[in-house]
Order: C-alpha cells, then structure tokens, then sequence
C-alpha cells in the first residue's frame, strides 16, 4: 500500500510539472494583453481560445483524474475492508461433568476457524496447557483432575491468529462424583480392545458388552492425554478413516438405549503409517516374566518379555486362567515393558504379541503373577469392653479391616508374668475371635496390676500393640 502511495505521488509531481509548463508558455505567448487565459472571454479569438481551452481541460481532466486514483489507493488490494475483524470473546461458555469427564461448550465466535483450549488443574498443573484445538464450539476433556479445573478458549483466525481475550470457566470434580448421570452404573466397561492398520485405515476392535445398543470411540494422540468422540458403533469395531500420523490410542464406551455409557475401557494403540514396513509378521515374544514390583499396599504388577526383530510395538492380554480366554490391557510402544495399573487379585496369567505394519505374531508363553490386596500382617486390634469380677478378667476386641491391615488367622490371649516380667501365650484362638475369658488372680503383680492383651498373627506376620492394664486393688482398667 506504501508503494502504491509513493508511484502515484511521482505521478502527482509529474503531472503539476507539465501543468505549470504549459501555463507559463500560454502566458508567455499573450505577454501584456492577458495575465491568464480565460477561456470563456469573447476577447480572445475563437481559434486560439480553443486551442488554449482544450489543453487545459486535457491536463484538467488528467489532474483530477489523479486525484480519483489517489483517493482510492489501496482499495484495489482490498483494503482493511477484506481484512477479518477482531476476533471476540466467546460467549455462553459452560462446563458440566460427564462421567469422570468434563463437557466444554459455548457460543460461535464470528471469524474463527477453531478454538484452541486450555486448561489448569489446581492437583496437577503449575500453569495453563493447551490440550485441544477443535472447529466445533464443544469439547470433551477426558483427563480432567480431581479438584478444581480451571478452562480457557480462544478462538483463532488463519489470518489474525489467537484472539486476546478467551471465555474462561471452572468445573469442580470430587473422587466420588457421579457426573450428570453419564454413566450408567449397569453397563460393564468394554474389554479385549484391538487396533490393526488396514491400508489407510485403523480397524478398532472389543467384546460385546450386555445391553449395550451402542458404543461411542474415543481417540488420542497420547495414552495419558485428551480423548476426543471421533464416532458411534453399532456394532463392535469401528473403522478409524482419518489416523494421525504416529501412534493412536483409543478407547470405548458402551451406551444403552437411553444414551447413557458406562466407564471408558483400557487404552489400545496402533503406530499408523501410511506404507511400506516389513514384509511379514514378526516372531512371538519370548522370555515373558511377570511379577509385583511394588506392595500389596501399592501394588505393581509389571510385565517384562525381550526385545523382538522388526516389531515396532507391542500388546498384552492377561486372563484369570492359563488356557483361558486372553483380552488386552494395554500397550507398550516400543517397549519391552508394561505395568498393569488395574490388577485383579488371586492368580493372573498374562501374554504378548509383537505387531509391525504387516500385523501381529502369535502368543508368547504365558507368565503369571499372585497378587492378594492387603496381604500383609495384621493391625493391632482394638479393644471393646473388657471387663472384671472377682475371678475373672473378660476381654473383647475388634480386628481392624481398613486398608492396610492384612487379615490375620489365628489370635493369641497374652498376660505378663508377675515374676519374670515375660509375656505367655494364655490361650490360642482363631483370627475370627472377639472376646476371650480367664482367671487372673495368679497374674496380679505386686503393684496389684494384671497386664493382658491380644495379639493377631497372619503369615506375613504379627499385629503388635498395647495390652490393657488391670488395677486389682482399685476394681478398674487404668487404660
């Protein structure tokens, strides 16, 4: 548009130039008789008057016409005319819980090609994180944290960029949340999820689940990030015709008649690319080793198999029997390692594939791991209303089952001798037990007090605590 400018003020220049020339030749050619042609005086002679007129009506006409084109300068190159305007703050913006996932939405902005989201989870987050561009004015974030989350969205122009100002909202959720009555709560997550490259296409694959009409698919670039709805099944596959370039990884729903889906199943990938790869299947998996690499507290269920040529990933199944059926948990990019973050208790059997562009292997030999929560020694009880008479002591106890405290099987009535100072084991009992009776008069010390207590024992080993402290000479219990 400067450029424009500068020809057409040279043009001016030009222009005005000649025009002055042409002027002062005129004059000159009058001298004294006339200062300025007029062209309208009956003084001058017709043919000379006409001559005169027309090349000043010419470069008359020449100057205004210079003048038109500088007034439009620019508008040809469409000016700020063809420029989108500024681009405003979305409106309406709102944000419900779905599930254990939250729902954006608001209202178009004019000129947006897309939105961009960003979010900030006060458990997680030090800042805002972009987790989403969409040209639909709603989103679903799938990976939402526990507490406050905190939403922006900007609309963004090809031309303009990111708007300045975003529609910002928050949405609280609680470990317990129900959602908006999303889920169901009656239809099994689905299992044995599969995913195959087919050309151009990812094949997504699961089990059927009972009373399901449908299934909505949900995909990601990363296991661990945003899911977005990419389509509704009616049966139990879905083609996935648009892939990224890379690795997938997707996840399912089932939804009942009355739209409502249960909880989302366990990831699957696929490292989708668009040709070539190796010309056939690589070798099953060998070496599978399975084991608790964590607690029974906090377990960690970690599967380990050694590296195969030419596979670019890997898949796990697991199945509560040897030869039993096998569904997928999850999948180990080009790893030779996957922890099961979802374990079952009692024994499980776990196998794996190798995958390349040209498919998967066969099995691997099973490996299997032994995992029971809590499996470890009991707490110390806690005493109920022990009481005494003349004779004889009563204890009774309850057996703590919290996280944490292992299940114990076999209980043991304790009392301190008064000479030695040494506890003896009075009576046994089974780990069920939850009062037990005995004469203390031999068990009085010399202060007058009989210390007594009940211990649990499992075979991860014994609960401890404190005994209760009997004060014979005052007829009460000091703790």
């Amino acid at each position: 548009m400067f450029l424009c400018w500068d020809i057409r003020f040279e043009l001016i220049i030009v222009l005005l130039d000649n025009l002055k020339s042409v002027a002062m030749k005129e004059n000159g050619n009058i001298r004294g008789s006339m200062k300025v042609v007029n062209c309208f005086s009956r003084e001058v002679n017709q043919k000379n008057r006409t001559s005169r007129c027309s090349r000043y009506r010419l470069w008359t006409g020449m100057l205004v016409a210079v003048l038109l084109i500088v007034f439009s300068c620019g508008k040809e190159d469409g000016g700020d005319e063809d420029q989108p305007k500024r681009l405003s703050k979305p409106e309406q913006i709102s944000a419900r819980v779905k599930e254990s996932a939250v729902v954006l939405s608001w209202n178009a902005v004019e000129n947006a090609d897309g939105y961009h989201i960003k979010r900030y989870r006060e458990s997680v987050d030090d800042d805002y994180v972009l987790i989403g561009s969409v040209s639909a004015t709603s989103y679903l974030d799938n990976s939402p944290g526990e507490g406050k989350n905190h939403y922006c969205v900007y609309p963004f122009n090809q031309k303009l960029g990111e708007g300045e100002e975003g529609a910002c909202v928050i949405c609280e959720l609680d470990g317990g949340s129900g959602g908006d009555g999303g889920h169901s709560g009656t239809l099994s997550v689905p299992d044995g999820l599969n995913a195959t490259q087919e050309d151009s296409r990812i094949y997504v694959s699961w089990n059927a689940v009972a009373g399901a009409s449908g299934y909505n698919v949900y995909r990601s670039s990363s296991v661990s990030g945003a899911y977005s709805l990419i389509g509704l099944a009616t049966g139990t596959y879905k083609y996935d015709s648009s892939p990224l370039p890379g690795y997938n990884y997707y996840k399912v729903t089932a939804v009942d008649a009355n739209g409502q889906q249960s909880g989302m199943s366990s990831p699957v990938s696929c490292n989708y690319g668009s040709g070539g790869g190796t010309t056939s299947k690589p070798d099953a998996p060998m070496d599978v080793v399975v084991r608790n690499e964590g607690s029974a507290l906090i377990p960690m269920i970690t599967v380990r198999w050694s590296p195969v040529a030419n596979a670019t990933s890997y898949r796990v199944y697991r199945s509560t029997t040897a030869s039993g059926a096998y569904y997928q948990v999850g999948s180990a990019t080009t790893t030779t390692v996957l922890v099961d973050d979802n374990p079952r208790e009692g024994t499980t059997y776990y196998k794996v594939k190798a995958v390349n562009s040209s498919g998967e292997s066969d099995y691997s030999a099973y490996a299997s791991v032994t995992y029971k929560a809590n499996d470890v020694s009991p707490c110390p009880v806690t005493y109920g209303n022990c009481t005494a008479n003349g004779t004889t002591i009563t204890m009774r106890w309850t057996v703590p089952s919290r996280d944490g405290c292992g299940v114990p099987t076999k209980a043991y009535l304790r009392v301190r001798n008064p000479t030695s100072g040494q506890y003896a084991d009075l009576q046994t009992l089974s780990g069920t037990a939850t009062s037990a009776s005995f004469a203390y008069g031999m068990w009085v010390d010399s202060d007058g007090f009989v210390y007594v207590g009940i211990v649990t024992e499992n075979d991860k080993g014994t609960s401890g605590g404190v005994p209760k402290v009997y004060d014979y000479k005052n007829k009460r219990w000091i703790n």
